[in-house]
């Protein structure tokens, strides 16, 4: 099983967040990927930021581990296809959100995202969240 991890989940990840560490530890390597998208995202926060040398360099060492999905010609027509199906259904989503899932349905992977309640609008998508805590 391919897990692919969301943005959200990369930044849990890199501010050091320990039960996330320990999840993605329990992997080996090749399960354990994000997409090109999320590169990009992270990438602008880092060079967002008031630290931005400390962030850009902690940020590609972290690009330096993992599998980076791109976004190809078939992911390209699944983002049409669903983008398509959403507007029909009165549901939007980000494009670059969109584009986030299309690599991962194609990709027959898992989103691990801890922003369910937003990609669950897409029917062929798998989604698992490693943040949620349920309330007792």
């Amino acid at each position: 099983m391919k897990y692919v991890l969301d943005t959200d989940t990369l930044i849990y990840f890199l501010k050091g967040n320990e039960s996330i560490y320990e999840r993605i530890a329990s992997f080996s390597h090749g399960d354990i990927t994000t997409t090109i998208i999320n590169h990009s995202e992270l990438f602008f926060g880092a060079f967002n930021s008031a630290y931005k040398k400390k962030n850009l360099q902690k940020v590609s060492d972290f690009f330096d581990n993992i599998i980076v999905l791109p976004y190809c010609m078939e992911s390209s027509l699944i983002f049409s296809e669903q983008k398509s199906l959403l507007k029909k259904q009165g549901k939007i989503l980000a494009d670059l959100d969109l584009m986030i899932a299309s690599i991962v349905i194609k990709n027959e992977g898992v989103l691990v995202t801890n922003n369910t309640r937003h990609f669950e609008r897409i029917k062929k998508l798998r989604i698992d969240n490693w943040v949620y805590t349920p309330r007792t």
